[in-house]
């Protein structure tokens, strides 16, 4: 079982065109064949002969594709109309060409540079079925105004059917961010790989269902190593050993809680055993553990001293380091809940300093890690951190407008300081190796959006390392990957906004079957299809 499918920056599709042009493979066949693949797409959802179809291009080789697009539409008994929005001089080859043949074969044609010609646009609107855009791909710079802009905002407003050329116009390819204002896609065929702005949100939204096409380019240049990034696709789980004991399934432990904060140790040490995990013990504050206990009985609880607040006192540490030696803990969980006092914000550090053993950081521990995050550095076990973007910065001091604008680039150099796999949590979490490999998570949905949530994933990612997964990078992944999919099967039978950190719990043994039995599922519901 191997499924691979990369994901590129806009630079570095530059340099895929680049590459393929030097073996032969020149724009002028890249744009036929893109504008094919569009025409493909439409023919397949829509059908062509005695459809209407508007055709909005712009100045630039998305605008060429559109034209190529038009042609082939034109050619097979579509019914077209064409607004070009900007100068069609500024096209150059080999959108020139293509300009050229449509303006000869009599296509309807008109040019959009003002309000007043915006009423034909919208006249034609009305008029279209269909509306295929290539007003701006990803060589879009700054914010999106002025004719383009209204011309956007038009097309969002007509409600129609809209198939987007690449990324949708307004789209930043790079993060996925919208500049100002972008089209609203019901479909979008993007050309060799996915962009990072296609598989990012807000992106993704505006792609709608997301096509790929790989047009003439050579395998081995869409397969580059030096292209980083790539989607969460599954990995083929171990056996469960049939003579094995809890023992064989892994033994975590979770140091985790305070006065009241019980959510974050339960579901962190409970969900360990839901996807698959074999002996989970919670080291908590001991006047939490009764309450936690009469909820879930199938941890085993190890109460020890706390501080006046009700946190984790200093004091317990070396109570805590002697349970993972005399237990053979494989792998640990700190953080979940653990307050932000002082004291226990310190012991915090000083059990990240001094545990051999695969290490999962969160919440709390985050923010305590934040004070010296140059002590990951050190660790000889693999170290994952899993933040969502508030405790990113805090952890990193990088803004939260610098992160938005790069976050694959940000991740991938901070995971390398830190000598860290790094989870920045959120709509297509992205996953970061030390190395600098990057993969994107495709599972999960808004109804997940809850307090709880992130404690159930910790679980989730010991357990994979727990039942065999010793590549911990591929244990992180699949973590992430089978945690979104419990939400999102959830999220069928009851709805999203129902969704909860329980009912994820419920789930995660149906979402490791799938893994496990059926793991074209996850192929089919979550990567972009090819065409």
């Amino acid at each position: 079982m191997s499924w691979r499918f990369k994901v590129c920056s806009v630079e570095e599709a530059k340099w895929i065109d680049e590459e393929a042009g030097r073996r032969g493979i020149d724009h002028s066949l890249l744009m036929e064949d893109a504008g094919t693949a569009v025409f493909n797409l439409v023919h397949r959802v829509y059908g062509v002969y005695g459809r209407k179809y508007l055709v909005v291009a712009g100045t630039g080789n998305n605008g060429g594709d559109a034209l190529v697009a038009a042609r082939r539409i034109y050619a097979y008994g579509g019914s077209v109309k064409i607004h070009i929005v900007g100068d069609p001089e500024k096209y150059r080859e080999p959108a020139r060409k293509n300009y050229e043949i449509i303006v000869k074969m009599g296509v309807p044609l008109k040019i959009t540079r003002s309000e007043s010609d915006l009423l034909e646009l919208e006249k034609d609107l009305e008029w279209s079925d269909i509306v295929i855009v290539g007003l701006i791909g990803i060589g879009l710079k700054g914010e999106v105004t002025g004719i383009t802009r209204q011309v956007i905002e038009a097309i969002n407003k007509s409600g129609k059917p809209v198939v987007s050329i690449d990324i949708p116009s307004g789209i930043d390819g790079n993060n996925g961010l919208v500049r100002g204002v972008a089209v609203k896609s019901t479909y979008t065929v993007t050309f060799g790989l996915p962009k990072i702005g296609n598989i990012l949100y807000p992106g993704y939204y505006y792609c709608g269902k997301l096509f790929v096409s790989r047009l003439s380019y050579p395998p081995d240049l869409l397969g580059s190593e030096k292209i980083k990034v790539e989607l969460n696709t599954p990995v083929k789980l171990p056996e469960r050993v049939k003579w094995g004991h809890k023992g064989s399934f892994g033994k975590l432990l979770v140091v985790a809680g305070a006065r009241y904060y019980y959510g974050a140790p339960y579901y962190s040490s409970y969900s360990f055993l839901k996807a698959g995990g074999g002996y989970s013990r919670l080291v908590a504050p001991r006047s939490v553990i009764p309450i936690i206990a009469s909820r879930c009985s199938e941890v085993v609880y190890h109460p020890v001293e706390e501080t006046e607040d009700g946190t984790l006192s200093l004091r317990s540490y070396s109570q805590i380091m002697s349970i993972i030696e005399e237990y053979g803990v494989d792998i640990v969980v700190v953080g979940p809940g653990t307050s932000l006092n002082q004291e226990t914000q310190e012991l915090i550090l000083k059990l990240v300093e001094s545990i051999d053993k695969p290490l999962i950081i969160d919440g709390d521990g985050i923010t305590a890690l934040s004070k010296n995050p140059g002590i990951l550095r050190n660790r000889r076990a693999p170290t994952i951190l899993t933040p969502h973007p508030i405790e990113f910065t805090r952890l990193t001091n990088v803004q939260f407008s610098e992160l938005r604008e790069n976050p694959v680039g940000i991740v991938s150099r901070v995971a390398r300081e830190l000598n860290s796999y790094i989870v920045l949590k959120g709509a297509h979490s992205v996953i970061v190796y030390p190395d600098g490999r990057v993969f994107i998570n495709m599972t999960g949905n808004p109804g997940m959006a809850k307090a709880g949530m992130g404690d159930v994933l910790n679980g989730v990612i010991a357990a994979m390392y727990g039942i065999g997964l010793r590549d911990i990078g591929e244990a992180v992944r699949m973590g992430v990957l089978i945690h979104g999919l419990a939400g999102d099967l959830v999220a069928q039978d009851i709805g999203e906004d129902g969704v909860t950190p329980d009912n994820v719990l419920e789930y995660l043994p149906r979402a490791v079957r799938i893994l496990r039995e059926k793991p074209e599922y996850i192929i089919e519901k979550y990567m972009p299809e090819e065409i």
